[in-house]
């Protein structure tokens, strides 16, 4: 099993400094305080959390019986599990060009000078401008890059998680609207046939959005389509992550 980090302990302190204390035991100023340096990667951490949300949605609706019912822990379970899809995405395509930026092969290494050049130059160019470059653009430079074919952005798994990003912008960035009858969300014609909708909504007749869109449904079609974007890129630039390294004990 792959650590969660890469650790580097450094003494603060020479030993060849004179060790004093009884008996000849070293004392601890002779060595001084150790320090710690940690590169942490969030993506697996994202990963683990859409599936335990998502866990948690699922028992809710399975547990349910009679008459529609709307649940704050099951609204936070699924909106958490959406959130924690799409940060994923953005967390694990980031590593990729921090690590190329600084020079941090234990994961990119596999990549060739002239790929992990053109990630730096573009991290550092784009970061350093603060020029806002989109989750699924970053994706794609980076395919260029190592030469690979970019995603056909009208076919799965690009416009599944383009959609999944468009959900995840619309919870974030809520504004209330009045929706039934006539009056439906602009994501409904596209999400409604994409999964199960909400059990706890099953025989109400609330608007799809957000009660019957929002279940356990919807938290597995975004953690399977990150999931299965983010293989897809990384099997293609020949790159084992974080993510795939490292595995978190599954809490039931």
């Amino acid at each position: 099993m792959a650590k969660e980090s890469d650790t580097n302990t450094q003494t603060s302190r020479g030993l060849d400094q004179e060790i004093s204390g009884a008996g000849g035991i070293p004392s601890a100023e002779a060595f001084g305080t150790p320090s710690i340096s940690m590169r942490v990667y969030f993506s697996s951490y994202y990963l683990w959390a859409a599936e335990h949300f998502m866990r948690l949605a699922s028992n809710i609706e399975g547990a349910h019986q009679g008459r529609s019912r709307f649940d704050i822990k099951h609204r936070a379970y699924v909106t958490g599990s959406v959130f924690a899809s799409v940060t994923f995405l953005e967390a694990a395509i980031n590593e990729l060009f921090k690590d190329a930026a600084d020079k941090y092969e234990s994961y990119v290494g596999s990549l060739n000078n002239d790929v992990l050049s053109k990630l730096a130059v573009k991290w550092k160019k784009t970061e350093g401008d603060n020029k806002y470059i989109s989750i699924l653009k970053k994706y794609q430079l980076a395919l260029e890059f190592a030469q690979q074919p970019a995603f056909i952005e009208n076919d799965p798994p690009y416009k599944d998680v383009d959609l999944l990003i468009e959900l995840r912008n619309e919870l974030v960035h809520y504004k209330p609207q009045t929706l039934g009858g006539m009056h439906i969300h602009r994501l409904e014609g596209e999400l409604e046939n994409k999964f199960p909708i909400n059990a706890l909504m099953a025989d109400s007749g609330n608007p799809f959005f957000p009660d019957k869109c929002l279940g356990y449904g919807c938290a597995k079609w975004a953690l399977t389509s990150s999931r299965s974007f983010a293989d897809d890129f990384f099997n293609k630039v020949g790159v084992i992550p974080n993510y795939k390294r490292v595995r978190f004990p599954v809490d039931e």
